[in-house]
């Protein structure tokens, strides 16, 4: 799509493996790929009230997430150097914001600003959600123009759903973040990436409507092409 295209917030998901230390609560918020990435010296971006995205290597896990822990940050994801999951290890029992590790590909799709969420902590490996833009074509849109994938919009081929604004989300917190822990009787379990209309966060009502009204426009298309094969004639006059 094009740089001034519509776009929508939607949400996939991706899996993680705790480390042996840290913490064992679920978190949300807004993601920041640490400066520098590695988490090797003084941090030099602000990781207030965020989840960290660090790479793995240059110093050990203790260390790159006692750095986390002294800015301010709710807690760390580990961006392995392959694309597996890794158990980060170490001891440090004053580290009590989660820390856990992701595959090497999966954790490049963690850009600044997107809003994640980690589920499952306790259990050693869970799911972790995150928000990225979508075009009205159903591409998934990164760095400016950059489709990796058809399907978006239905929810096909890696969870992507479109995200709804705020106020339609069940259990959302007061900045847009979904308030992890708290679900309503009748929700069910989104992690199978079913056709739920919940969401991670608010998007901008008028791209919504201009999203729907693109792919409206997409099917009526296709449906006069098909309507068109069977006029015969040329006053137009469908054949009995």
């Amino acid at each position: 799509p094009h740089a001034d295209a519509p776009t929508m917030e939607a949400e996939d998901e991706i899996a993680f493996e705790r480390g042996v230390f840290g913490g064992l609560d679920d978190v949300s918020g807004e993601a920041v790929r640490c400066v520098p990435f590695f988490a090797e010296g003084e941090l030099e971006c602000d990781v207030k009230g965020k989840v960290v995205v660090v790479g793995r290597g240059k110093v050990n896990f203790v260390e790159k997430a006692r750095r986390v822990v002294g800015g301010g940050g709710i807690g760390m994801i580990v961006v392995n150097t392959e694309d597996a999951l890794f158990k980060c290890t170490g001891a440090a029992e004053d580290i009590v914001i989660p820390v856990v590790c992701v595959k090497k590909g999966e954790g490049e799709l963690l850009r600044d600003g997107c809003r994640v969420s980690l589920r499952g902590v306790q259990y050693g490996v869970g799911t972790l959600r995150y928000t990225c833009d979508v075009g009205a074509d159903g591409h998934r849109v990164e760095d400016g123009a950059k489709d990796v994938g058809k399907g978006a919009l239905a929810g096909a081929g890696g969870g992507l759903k479109l995200a709804l604004p705020s106020t339609a989300v069940k259990g959302v917190s007061g900045d847009g973040g979904v308030a992890v822990g708290k679900k309503d009787d009748d929700d069910d379990d989104e992690s199978s990436g079913s056709g739920s209309d919940d969401s991670l966060g608010d998007v901008d009502i008028e791209k919504y409507k201009a999203v729907r009204n693109a792919i409206k426009l997409r099917l009526d298309d296709d449906q006069h092409d098909l309507a068109g094969k069977e006029e015969v004639g040329d006053g137009g006059e469908r054949a009995p």
